[in-house]
């Protein structure tokens, strides 16, 4: 049975993926590559790369691979919003999380992980199962929740996903693989075959998405602020309006 909860805290869901999906993996594995390469110390190897260069190929592995993969979509400006993305989450942990499988086997042994899992299970609060290292929009929840749910919800994306493990006790109760999807502050616990419905549907709603989007720039072009001095007038003889209906029902 499908779970979907209300969460408050979250993890990750590239939006990107959903409009480019093979821009994403080629500019992803692009930057893994980059990443992956052993930082330089003292004398300089062949074939590496320190954080600094890292950063600084970035932007232009993200923007070629997005013009080869999507170039009906590709727009500098957009390619430069996901290249960003991508540079935030390395920033933002210079040690990067490191998966079981570079922790080694003994690390995997004792905690019964998958090669992929990124769970932190020997510290306090550290989930039980198994989980991928999340993706998130950089649009937070907030930012476009006009009804003010989601405010105060410690800046939640506004969308994640990742896929979890759950294999404790595999024998007795055996071994189960989830993708959790999270929308603001709910969280949706699905099985991989519902993950890739919800992709299909996700897919299509951003080609319509983009037509409504279209649509309301151009029909935007003529809207206008107003005359304030206008406004005030209109307030005030309503207000005026207010009043004689109050004394009316008296």
């Amino acid at each position: 049975m499908n779970s979907i909860q209300t969460r408050s805290t979250g993890n990750t869901f590239g939006l990107m993926a959903t409009q480019a999906p093979a821009a994403v993996a080629e500019t992803r594995q692009r930057a893994d590559d980059l990443c992956t390469a052993e930082p330089t110390r003292g004398p300089r190897e062949t074939g590496t790369l320190d954080r600094a260069e890292v950063i600084a190929a970035l932007p232009q592995a993200v923007d070629e691979a997005m013009q080869r993969a999507l170039p009906e979509r590709y727009t500098p400006d957009l390619a430069a919003e996901f290249a960003q993305q991508m540079l935030a989450e390395l920033r933002q942990d210079p040690d990067r999380v490191q998966t079981a499988a570079q922790r080694g086997p003994e690390w995997m042994n004792r905690w019964g992980c998958p090669t992929f899992c990124v769970e932190e299970h020997d510290k306090p609060n550290a989930l039980e199962c198994h989980s991928t290292a999340p993706v998130e929009t950089t649009l937070k929840a907030a930012e476009i929740d006009s009804s003010g749910y989601s405010q105060g919800s410690d800046n939640l994306p506004w969308m994640t996903a990742q896929v979890i493990v759950h294999n404790e006790q595999a024998q007795a109760y055996g071994r189960r693989t989830q993708v959790w999807l999270g929308y603001g502050v709910h969280l949706a616990e699905i099985s991989p075959a519902e993950a890739r419905r919800a992709l299909d549907s996700l897919r299509a709603f951003t080609v319509r998405l983009a037509a409504v989007v279209d649509c309301a720039e151009q029909v935007a072009a003529d809207d206008f602020a107003g005359d304030p001095e206008i406004a005030r007038l209109d307030r005030e003889a309503d207000d005026r309006r207010s009043g004689v209906a109050a004394e009316g029902q008296e």
